[in-house]
């Protein structure tokens, strides 16, 4: 007997010591690798981006996990005390592991064994730690998930040493996955009841607290019955914890459950969809390409959603007006093949009538979400395609045989049929806010914005820089400049209407888009200038030394054009174009801003005797207030009376064409005093549009309709110089007088009043003397009608030829001022 309890004693005592023993292993296993807690402090989970108008309308989001950030005192009680009830009720009260509750639930697990579903004992700091800082460890046995459990208790000790309850429930409220890829109530809430999580009732919110457990389990719309009873399983815990009276409870029972879940990843606006595209683009060049998946931007776009839809109606209407047979539409599969097995040797083997040398033929794989190409290959199937499939009544199904097209990031997408494209795009001047902007017939009919994207030949809307830099290096509006023909040298550079005037004021030579006048005045300030001039307006990086780029050989972007010409009602200053003019963190704190406009006075009371605030202007100077100003002039004389005039309308509007060789593009830029506008037309792959298609009859029409439509009911604004510009004139014009009476002492009475610079005598490029006529041609009879300005002309005699220069290739023949 004695020796029985003498080895019950040391059995007791071995296990003792292995309890001991394995406690300290595990101990030392759960201390190995510990997570840092004080990471959770600044712990900033992955928060979809939103993008809004510029009149805050919701245009777009970027998700890879649908997460709205909510703080703390923006959840109600309610679903806060739902969440409690559902998951942890002694959350205020319990140092981050809850004894009791390990202890019931152990009793339960026991007593229920092989009857009920098991109990956790898990804390709401405790998921917290488990899903933020131990996320990253998978258990795969027994022991790992002991060790976890173990880790998961230590780690929320440690957070609350560091983190005030508030703050774990506000992680843990923006953390918790909900179901339909929604992370955190305001996720949840938006995406099962349509409405921001301060809206929902006693009811939502208990529904929302019975899904931590499994979403899955308790989806409304194939798991009524059981998410029923979980949903009022919460509001009874409610009620028995003290959150709610009973009569509450039964209201809240009677309520129906979500109906009509709507989950939301991505998604964008179908009316401003390449311009959100272009915040993407520009969110992950300024901040990585994460940024707009995870940073919880808002977005506060710089486009006005309803001129942004006047832009695309215009487009589409001038392009359909000028191309009646161009088709948009998806047509169709072009065959089917039944069966998923074996695609492979079934779409090679296949053989269609091919549309295009380009295109390449696949079938629908998985349910429309890829594409099989016949050399075995396989792509995912863009959005772009599944949209306009669907909106063409023919939308994609799993085994369609379609014909393909590569994109410009070797991609493909459905082959698009090569129709008449074009893109148009506003900026507000002062801000280089773009406000709308329409890059193609149709947003969902290519991957291609053509605003930024399409790298094309600008034609004589390259010539305003150009004069621009005249003005700048010595030349006057009033400087005289041959139009006679250039000849020699390999190239002989046209005029649209093979016409030659003559001697003509610089000024004139705009308005009328001469191209030898303009080569002539590249020649005498020279190609290098003219290409530093095109760098500072931001629409060249390098631009060759190649006289053909005066007449607008060398390739860029519609968006960067608008810009260029918004430096001339800007003063002369030049702002890059921006998407969005603010971002804020998912708590509304500024992170950038692109309005650097200072306004010192808008902080101080209103004083209704000094009038509204002045905003400073600002941007870099390229040229002079002087020089924006005259060419503001000259600008709106070619709308008037030049190449422009089927531009004009009821405001008055300055701008220049531009055509380039064989007409296979046409442009149009134009701008008042706020807004700066330009139109592209073209085929993708170039080819003439048609005989005759200039920029002042194809793209100037479109910009005339936008325009009329964008600025109705607003003022209408004139152009007016600035102070700078008026006192630097009355300056010169002082100096003119004294000039003039210091040599010529009896000319005090025939003075005129005023002699402003486009107006004194300048040495032109070919020696001959300004005439001092503002605004007209010596000799020269310039025709009124038609929208190029062909018609009679009446030339004096006169050479005033130069030489050309040495083999020079050929450039745009633009259309006299097309």
């Amino acid at each position: 007997m004695r020796t029985f309890l003498k080895l019950t004693l040391l059995g007791f005592l071995c296990c003792v010591a292995a309890g001991v023993v394995g406690v300290i292993v595990l101990m030392t296993m759960a201390l190995s690798n510990l997570p840092d807690h004080q990471k959770l402090a600044s712990y900033q989970p992955p928060v979809s981006s939103r993008v809004y108008s510029s009149d805050g309308r919701e245009i777009g989001l970027f998700a890879r996990q649908n997460r709205i950030h909510r703080s703390i005192d923006e959840i109600p009680d309610h679903v806060i005390a739902a969440f409690m009830s559902a998951e942890d009720k002694s959350f205020y009260s319990h140092t981050g592991v809850d004894p009791y509750g390990i202890a019931r639930a152990i009793w339960f697990n026991i007593t229920t064994f092989g009857t009920r579903r098991m109990q956790g004992a898990s804390t709401i700091t405790q998921q917290v730690a488990e899903n933020v800082l131990l996320a990253d460890m998978r258990p795969e046995s027994f022991l790992d998930r002991l060790v976890l459990k173990i880790k998961e208790a230590l780690v929320s000790v440690r957070i609350e040493e560091v983190l005030t309850k508030d703050q774990i429930m506000e992680v843990y409220l923006n953390q918790i996955f909900l179901g339909y890829r929604s992370y955190g109530v305001e996720a949840a809430s938006q995406t099962y009841f349509g409405k921001p999580v301060d809206q929902i009732t006693i009811a939502e919110a208990a529904y929302l607290g019975a899904l931590p457990k499994g979403p899955n389990n308790y989806d409304p719309k194939r798991h009524a019955d059981r998410a029923m009873a979980r949903r009022n399983w919460v509001i009874d815990r409610m009620v028995e914890n003290g959150f709610i009276r009973a009569n509450q409870a039964e209201a809240a029972k009677a309520e129906p459950l979500p109906a009509d879940p709507k989950p939301r990843g991505s998604w964008t606006n179908p009316e401003a969809g390449e311009f959100v595209e272009e915040v993407r683009r520009d969110l992950i060049r300024r901040f990585g390409p994460d940024a707009p998946y995870s940073r919880g931007f808002i977005v506060r776009s710089t486009v006005d959603l309803d001129t942004q839809q006047k832009a695309r109606r215009a487009l589409q209407a001038g392009l359909s007006r000028i191309d009646p047979r161009g088709d948009n539409r998806f047509r169709g599969a072009v065959g089917r093949l039944n069966g998923g097995e074996g695609w492979q040797a079934r779409i090679a083997a296949a053989s269609y009538w091919r549309p295009s040398p380009r295109a390449r033929l696949a079938v629908v794989l998985d349910g429309a979400s890829r594409y099989g190409l016949q050399d075995g290959t396989t792509g995912a199937i863009p959005q772009a395609d599944l949209d306009w499939a669907g909106r063409s009544g023919n939308p994609l199904r799993a085994g369609d045989v379609v014909w393909l097209g590569r994109r410009d990031d070797g991609s493909f997408q459905l082959f698009r049929r090569d129709s008449l494209q074009g893109a148009l795009v506003m900026v507000n001047v002062h801000t280089g806010g773009v406000v709308a902007m329409a890059g193609g017939y149709e947003v969902e009919d290519s991957g291609f914005n053509r605003a930024t994207q399409a790298m094309r030949q600008p034609g004589s809307t390259i010539k305003p820089i150009i004069y621009a830099a005249a003005l700048e290096n010595g030349m006057t509006p009033q400087t005289q400049v041959s139009d006679a023909r250039i000849r020699g040298g390999g190239w002989s550079p046209e005029n649209a209407d093979r016409r030659f005037y003559g001697m003509m004021p610089l000024s004139q030579a705009l308005v009328l888009s001469r191209n030898t006048v303009t080569v002539r005045i590249a020649r005498r300030i020279g190609m290098r200038r003219v290409a530093d001039y095109a760098r500072r307006f931001g629409v060249y990086d390098d631009l060759p030394n190649d006289l053909t780029m005066a007449l607008g050989a060398g390739e860029t972007t519609l968006l960067k054009m608008v810009s260029a010409f918004a430096v001339f009602p800007n003063g002369g200053r030049f702002i890059p174009p921006v998407f969005y003019d603010r971002l804020q963190d998912p708590r509304g704190v500024t992170v950038w801003r692109a309005d650097r406009r200072a306004c010192p006075a808008c902080d101080s009371p209103y004083d209704r005797s000094l009038g509204p605030p002045v905003i400073e202007p600002w941007g870099v100077q390229v040229v002079s207030a002087r020089t924006a100003w005259e060419m503001s002039s000259i600008l709106l004389d070619a709308v008037n009376r030049g190449t422009g005039r089927s531009a004009s309308f009821n405001h008055p509007v300055a701008g220049k064409t531009g055509t380039t060789s064989d007409y296979k593009d046409a442009w149009f830029i134009g701008f008042t005093p706020s807004y700066a506008t330009g139109v592209y037309v073209g085929y993708d792959l170039p080819r003439t549009i048609a005989g005759g298609a200039s920029g002042g009859r194809i793209a100037a029409p479109i910009f005339r309709s936008f325009m009329i439509d964008a600025l109705e009911g607003r003022p209408v604004e004139q152009f007016e110089p600035s102070m700078e510009v008026l006192q630097e004139i009355s300056a010169e014009e002082r100096m003119n007088v004294l000039a003039e009476l210091q040599a010529n002492p009896g000319a005090a009475g025939t003075l005129a009043p005023s002699q402003r610079r486009s107006g004194g005598a300048s040495s032109g490029s070919d020696g001959a003397a300004a005439d001092g006529a503002a605004g007209a041609v010596p000799g020269v009879s310039v025709p009124a009608g038609g929208a190029d300005g062909a018609g009679a002309v009446e030339v004096p005699a006169g050479d005033g030829a130069a030489p050309a220069p040495e083999a020079a290739p050929a450039a745009p023949q633009d259309g006299a001022g097309r």
